[in-house]
């Protein structure tokens, strides 16, 4: 791969000998532009995992530091001072204050046999327990996320799980499967994933599972589907969804895959799934094709193979 400096000084000795061509000229700005988004990408992924890895190390520790308050004095702390963190009540004891990384957030509800700890910062939420590790609590915003009223979306279509074939019904196993259009992983990568209702919501009914989101989001509701589509207008919800529109969502025309197994209306239909059923047992929709200006509820059977757009709690 040409290096940014390499890009230049390439450019640099083009000028010394005769000069560059227009074309010549914009090959090298192009080059430029994109391994700078390159590094800004690298970047952002590297700066999210440390931002993870401190969270988790702050949780760890201050659960260890109220284990041994524990084991002192027979109960967790009921309150800590706001500012040092440090127990102020049953017992006061400056040796178990939390403590918490540069830029860090740390509340704490605790007393008798329990205790939760959540840890904030650059708008990812972990919590841990006296009887659990450090874990994904919500997702606030963050590179992959955007906040749209006063909801939190993912900013692309799910794309998890082990690729089979349209031909082949997804089933309750102990493999996350996932349709890609035309039998073609690529198209995962572009679109995001196909999955039938039950395999996205991991085979419970319950309105608002987590499913195959991550921890911390969910498959969105009917009543969240609404909201955010009240929240952009109705009569252009469509335009503002789709890839370009000013919701930041930039949902795919994805097609998807039908109860015998094909596929059909990429570019030209796509839906995503709600975690609702209807009274006629279908599963709920959003429903976007690629000239309306609208998007629309809609009603299909839990075999068709949908995308999904998960939402934070």
């Amino acid at each position: 791969m040409i290096s940014s400096i390499g890009a230049v000084s390439m450019m640099s000795n083009k000028l010394n000998k005769k000069g560059f061509t227009i074309v010549e000229l914009l090959v090298v700005i192009v080059i430029i532009g994109i391994l700078a988004a390159i590094t800004i990408v690298s970047y952002s992924g590297i700066s999210s995992k440390a931002v993870v890895a401190s969270l988790q190390s702050d949780l760890d520790n201050n659960s260890k530091l109220l284990k041994l308050y524990n084991v002192e004095y027979g109960y967790y702390p009921s309150s800590l001072d706001g500012t040092t963190h440090c127990p102020t009540a049953p017992t006061v004891d400056s040796r178990y204050c939390l403590k918490a990384s540069n830029d860090t957030s740390i509340t704490y509800l605790g007393g008798g046999q329990s205790f939760t700890v959540t840890a904030t910062k650059n708008s990812i939420k972990y919590q841990v327990t006296e009887s659990s590790t450090p874990t994904l609590s919500q997702i606030v915003a963050g590179p992959d996320w955007i906040t749209i009223g006063a909801q939190t979306w993912a900013k692309a279509n799910l794309n998890v799980g082990t690729m089979i074939t349209g031909a082949t019904n997804q089933t309750n196993n102990s493999t996350l499967e996932k349709y890609c259009y035309g039998n073609t992983e690529l198209n995962c990568t572009t679109y995001g994933g196909l999955y039938q209702w039950n395999e996205a919501m991991q085979y419970i009914t319950t309105e608002g599972a987590q499913g195959v989101c991550p921890t911390g989001s969910h498959i969105p509701t009917r009543d969240e589907w609404y909201t955010l589509i009240s929240y952009l207008g109705t009569a252009t919800s469509g335009t503002q969804l789709k890839i370009g529109g000013s919701s930041g969502l930039d949902v795919p025309i994805a097609g998807y895959r039908d109860t015998s197994g094909s596929f059909s209306s990429l570019l030209s239909f796509g839906y995503l799934w709600a975690s609702s059923i209807d009274h006629n047992t279908n599963a709920t929709n959003w429903a976007l094709n690629s000239v309306d200006a609208n998007s629309s509820s809609n009603n299909l059977s839990e075999d068709y193979g949908l995308s999904v757009r998960c939402i934070g709690n």
